[in-house]
């Protein structure tokens, strides 16, 4: 993922000594500087790191930065333990986050600070996934207050246990959450250490060596089939709405966007293709080769909707092939896992992933960008110039692209259109506006 026209900010930061400077993103956590729950957090981690070395204790070798953000804590910690260590000696830092746009940032941020790739890897992935039987002897975690408290209460029984025997979580959260960590730390029969507070936050340590069936049990989340069926506490709610004309029922999930209802967006979007007809959309032309693409699904209200519609409207042609592809693992699992339980049949079952960077050619691609504000962009950053020119890559001779935004950002779209697109439709509605084109 190019993340050049997503960074609005750089801040230096020193830690341990060490200069760092980290490039920030307003479509993340903390985008103004780092917060100070990532400084209360470092805090603790650079005085147990002392503690242990006076201790006669090696360093932790094995560390997951859960939750990476723009990837400080991570890269803190790989500079802070090299330092120890006088080099990199085995050291491996797994950060992840459920968002590309934090995975491809920390990575960026990890190679601006000299922490070498072999010792520093970021993956989009929800706070606790990693491959099968991961140990880690510490896992770091400025845990999000919004992830909901099915998702905190699974991340403090897996985390803890998921370390090695000397293994230890140090997890930053908001005073609200404090009594509900402590008592969560209690029930999971993990090892309370400490717990060191600050005007706004608490940190917590605490330790594993739980018994074997529960290292068993609590084995690392793994996104993929049956996601929402193995991790049952991502689920918040099933959300029912109607959409022009037709009903849907929506399963929807912790830490994706959207929450429980369509946005703005889609619903603009869904009104201009009824309005524009399944005639025009041309989507059953050379079926060998008919491919959509749902780029932002969010929960999946829309592309339940669209299947709906297809098949409605067409219902004696099986319907195309679909991929979705977006920021977040946890929405596309969401929009995925919603597809496969309407009662709708597509050929073959949805592709996902996180970004558009494919080679496939499409006969229909509906987007929904998430835009950052042109004013908090460096003069040389346009994502909307950027996304035009990724189009003609992706879209096939007759193929019909439709985007929804809001209203400001859908007059910039619509003002920087290249040659080789001609408007199909325009639709307002409540502060969002849908734009459609035919790709020649």
């Amino acid at each position: 993922m190019d993340i050049t026209g997503y960074i609005t900010k750089t801040v230096p930061f020193r830690f341990r000594g060490i200069d760092f400077s980290f490039d920030l993103s307003q479509g993340l956590f903390s985008s103004a500087d780092i917060d100070s729950g990532t400084r209360h957090l470092l805090k603790v981690f650079s005085r147990l790191l002392d503690d242990d070395a006076k201790a006669g204790k090696n360093p932790p070798m094995s560390v997951l930065d859960a939750g990476c953000g723009c990837g400080v804590i991570g890269v803190c910690a790989a500079a802070a333990i090299m330092a120890m260590n006088g080099a990199a000696n085995g050291l491996a830092v797994r950060a992840q986050d459920r968002d590309e746009l934090a995975r491809s940032l920390t990575a960026h941020n990890a190679g601006k600070n000299r922490i070498p790739s072999g010792v520093l890897q970021a993956y989009t992935e929800p706070l606790l996934a990693g491959h099968e039987n991961s140990r880690w002897d510490l896992i770091l975690c400025n845990i999000p207050a919004k992830a909901g408290l099915p998702v905190l209460e699974d991340f403090v029984r897996c985390s803890a246990a998921a370390l090695t025997p000397d293994g230890r979580v140090v997890m930053v959260a908001v005073h609200t959450l404090a009594d509900f960590f402590r008592q969560r730390i209690a029930s999971a029969g993990a090892q309370f250490f400490m717990e060191e507070k600050s005007a706004e936050y608490s940190v917590f340590v605490y330790g594993g060596k739980l018994p074997r069936a529960a290292l068993e049990e609590n084995a690392p989340i793994k996104t993929g089939k049956d996601f929402f069926k193995c991790y049952p506490f991502y689920k918040r709610t099933i959300a029912e709405c109607t959409l022009e004309k037709i009903p849907l029922r929506i399963e929807t999930v912790y830490g994706a966007p959207g929450f429980d209802t369509p946005g703005g967006d889609a619903e603009a979007t869904v009104k201009l293709i009824s309005r524009i007809g399944i005639e025009k959309l041309n989507l059953f032309s050379g079926m060998a080769n008919t491919a959509l693409l749902i780029h932002e699904p969010g929960q999946g209200f829309f592309p339940c909707w669209l299947l709906e519609f297809l098949t409605r409207n067409n219902p004696e042609q099986p319907l195309p092939k679909l991929v979705l592809s977006g920021r977040n693992i946890l929405g596309l699992e969401a929009a995925r896992h919603n597809i496969m339980a309407a009662e709708v049949e597509i050929r073959p079952a949805t592709a996902i992933t996180p970004e558009l960077g494919m080679r496939q050619k499409f006969s229909f691609i509906a987007a929904f960008p998430e835009l950052i504000p042109q004013s908090l962009l460096p003069k040389e950053s346009d994502q909307i110039r950027t996304l035009w020119t990724a189009l003609p890559a992706l879209l096939s001779a007759g193929s019909v692209f439709i985007a929804g935004f809001s209203s400001v950002n859908a007059e910039r779209f619509d003002r920087v259109k290249p040659s080789g697109f001609s408007r199909l439709g325009d639709i307002k509605r409540k502060g969002f506006r849908a734009l459609g084109y035919v790709f020649s």
